[in-house]
Parts: structure tokens; sequence; C-alpha cells
């Protein structure tokens, strides 16, 4: 490589515009020496600028939402009225940390596979501001105080997290414009889908908060109708379309959406529509199709999983930043078959009532082990692919979310699995165990990014485009 002072080689490559470090140092052309490479016109420089501002922004909004993990594993630990039992730190991590995170990824990802400019820097920061602020209120109020002032707050922290949403949605859909082929199609179909859902299901609660007497005296089914939307309906369909292509990414593998990868998306898309309908009309019919609709979704994410795995590509470098990413991910879709599963078991046997919505059974395997874990493992993969700084700085950014890699995982999946038994059960010393472990675990990958968000440029390239260190 020469030194930075010699002419560049004329290279077909557009490095403000590359994915990620691998894809940046692909050699495309054979270099012609003594000749420059000549400037780029002033479009391309625009949207190299562009797309640079929406990855600060993504990555901003993916430390946002890990500060959110934060407050909820420091939430166990606060008193029972506090907390009202799993409402807080399941609110936080559901509402706060994944919504806020995907206020910030989708958009980013939508434009990325689409190949057009991303949207107005302007929309995207008052999504991710809209959705990470209304989070806050709703929980500060619900958590602090009490009466009238508490419902009233809280409304208000609902339509901010609705403004923040119609922004997301204008920051996802608007670009998809001027996007051509079928990606355009699915792209639109799945974040619509999910916008949508997490539209009708934070209004519900925004109505139950603000004292609407309709939805009041229905809550009973409302309440799971709510939730269905929001983490099923919303998150996990975001999730799944995304890991659609972000697991073929982490693996190393060809990106594309085959026909499972297009009826996972119209399954997490029916599927929990069917479910709030047929809880709201209290109609068994419409839950047990929505359910085994949704389990067929989960069935069909996993089989699609087993085959990038399948095709996954052997790294010479960064081994256990690779590994620990792909490892969440995959992780993270078998706890989500899971959840499911036993959601789908429970609400067929209840019905359309609220008898057959038991929580407890699911939530920490839909919670943590899905959510949760999928945050982990995207944040694990995007800060060093697309966050600030050069292929020094990224080479340090693995290095350091790649440690403890293994341990970091298994505690994780025990963890999961002892609260995961441990609630429904109801052996507390099962549930305070897994507890342990979880913030544990969690405590130490949130150190690891934040430590690799504040890490300094540095001129070691080691590990870089697979070269071993």
């Amino acid at each position: 490589m020469g030194s930075r002072g010699e002419a560049l080689p004329l290279l077909d490559r557009a490095a403000d515009d590359a994915c990620c470090d691998a894809c940046r140092a692909q050699p495309v052309l054979a270099a012609t020496p003594g000749r420059t490479v000549p400037e780029r016109p002033a479009v391309a420089r625009t949207n190299a600028t562009g797309r640079a501002t929406d990855k600060r922004i993504t990555a901003l909004a993916v430390g946002m939402a890990a500060g959110y993990v934060a407050l909820a594993a420091f939430s166990l630990f606060a008193p029972v009225a506090l907390r009202q039992g799993g409402w807080l730190p399941l609110h936080l991590v559901l509402a706060g940390g994944a919504t806020t995170a995907i206020a910030g990824v989708m958009p980013f990802f939508s434009a990325s596979v689409a190949s057009v400019a991303p949207a107005a820097p302007a929309i995207r920061l008052a999504g991710v501001a809209g959705v990470a602020l209304g989070a806050a209120v709703v929980t500060a109020a619900r958590a602090f105080w009490s009466g009238d002032p508490s419902g009233a707050l809280a409304a208000v922290g609902g339509l901010i997290y609705l403004g923040g949403i119609a922004a997301v949605a204008a920051a996802t859909l608007l670009p998809l414009r001027r996007a051509l082929g079928t990606r355009r199609v699915v792209l639109a179909v799945s974040y619509g889908a999910a916008l949508a859902a997490v539209a009708a299901g934070t209004t519900i609660a925004t109505l139950f908060v603000a004292g609407w007497r309709p939805v009041v005296e229905a809550w009973d089914v409302l309440k799971p109708a709510h939730a269905w939307l929001n983490v099923v309906g919303f998150v996990s369909l975001v999730v799944a379309a995304s890991l659609l292509h972000l697991l073929p990414t982490v693996a190393g593998a060809r990106i594309g959406v085959d026909r499972s990868g297009r009826l996972v998306i119209l399954a997490l898309s029916v599927g929990p529509l069917l479910v709030a309908l047929g809880l709201a009309t209290r109609l068994s019919l419409g839950t047990t199709s929505g359910v085994l609709v949704t389990l067929v979704g989960a069935l069909l994410l996993a089989w699609h999983a087993r085959g990038v795995h399948a095709r996954r590509g052997r790294w010479s470098g960064d081994p256990s930043w690779h590994g620990f990413a792909l490892a969440s991910l995959l992780a993270a879709v078998a706890w989500f078959v899971l959840a499911v599963a036993i959601a789908a078991w429970g609400t067929i046997e209840g019905g359309a009532s609220a008898g057959g919505w038991r929580p407890s059974t699911f939530i920490v395997p839909l919670a943590v082990g899905w959510v949760l874990q999928s945050l982990i493992g995207a944040w694990t993969h995007l800060v060093p692919s697309i966050g600030p700084g050069g292929l020094g700085r990224h080479a340090q950014q693995r290095r350091l979310l790649g440690r403890l890699a293994l341990g970091r995982w298994a505690v994780f999946q025990v963890g999961t699995a002892s609260l995961a038994l441990g609630l429904p059960l109801g052996r507390p010393e099962l549930a305070i165990a897994g507890a342990l472990l979880l913030v544990g675990t969690a405590a130490i990958s949130l150190s690891l990014l934040a430590a690799s968000l504040v890490t300094a440029e540095g001129q070691d390239f080691r590990g870089v485009a697979g070269i071993d260190a």
C-alpha cells in the first residue's frame, strides 16, 4: 500500500457509500499507477454526505436504546411499587429500547436495501426523538405519579410517541418511492404493516391512560390486543423483516428474500392483526387463527435462519465478533419460536378472553430471548459496520465487542432459561438467579458497547477485511 502522499490509484469505488468496512476494503479494479481519482460529481458527494449523516443518526438511536436497556436492568432492583411487578422493566426494554433502536435502524435499512437516498436528517431525528421522549414520559408518569396527573401525562407521552412513529413512517416509506424492483414492495409491506400495528396498539394504550370509558371497560381483552400489536405485530415483524437482510450479512452469506422470507412477512403481518381483532370482538376463531398464522411465520423464520447458517461464510479475522453477533441472532430466532408456541397454546386454550392471556409463561422468551438478544446482536454488528470513524477505529470496536463472546452468549441463554422457568412455576430462586445472570451479562455487553462508542481513531489495521492479527 502506498503512502498517503502518493497519487491514489483509480478505483471504481465509492468508499463513503460502502455499507461496512468489509465492503469498503474490497478491491474492485486493478490499480492504474500514476492516475488519480477524478473529482466525484456533486450529486455523488451529496448522497455520500447524506448516508454519512444517516449512519450517525442510526448509531445515535442504537446508543439511546442501549441506555434504555441499562435503565431496565437497574429497575429490576427497584421497589415492587415502583416497577409495578414487571411493567417498568418490560416497557423500558420494549417501548423504550427496542422501539428507539427500530426508529433509527428501520429507515436506514429501508434506504440501504432499496439503494435510494435516505430521508432528510430532520425527519430522521424527529422520529428517534419522538419515540424515545414519548416512551420516557409514559414510563415516568406511570412509575412516579398516580391518579389523574399520571393519566394525563401518560396520554401526552402517548401522543408524543405516536408523533415519533409518524416521523419514522415518513423516513422509512417516503424514500421507497424512488426505489425499483421487488425489494421496494417487500420493504413497504413489511415496514408499513408494522408501523400500522404499533400505531393501533399505542392508540389503544393512550386512550386507556386517558380514561376513555369504552377502552377502560374492555381493557381485559384490549390489554392483550395492545400487547400483541406492539410486541408481535410491530417489534417482532420489524426484527424478522430486518433479519432477512441482516442475518445473511452477519453470516457472510448471499442476501436474498426467497419465498419463505416473503411468507414470514405475510404471516407476521396478518397473524397479530387477527389476534387483536379476535380479542377486541371476543371471537375465539379470530384469536386461534391469528396465533396459528403467527406461529407459522415464526417457524418459517427459523427455517430461513437455518438456510442462512448452512450458507455462512468463513471469516479469517475477528472470529469472536462475527461469532457472537451470528450466534446471538440465531438464538434469538429460536427463543421467538418458543415464545410464540407457548403464547399460541395459551390463547387456543383460553380463546378470546382474558383467561387465555398468561404473559408470565412467554414474556421472558419473547422480550428477553428474542427482542433483547436481537438488539444486542444487531448493535454488535452495526456499530463497527456503520458507525462513525475509519477502518482503524472500527477494527478496535470489533475487538472490543468480541470480548468474552462465548461466555456472554452462554450466560445469557442460561439466565433467560432460568428466568423463563422461574416466573410461571413460582420458583423465586430460579427467577432471581436468572435475573442476576442476565443483569451481569447485559452490564458487560453495555460496558463493551460504551467503550466501543468512545474509542479513539486508531492506526492498527490488523483484523480489518480478513487480515489476521
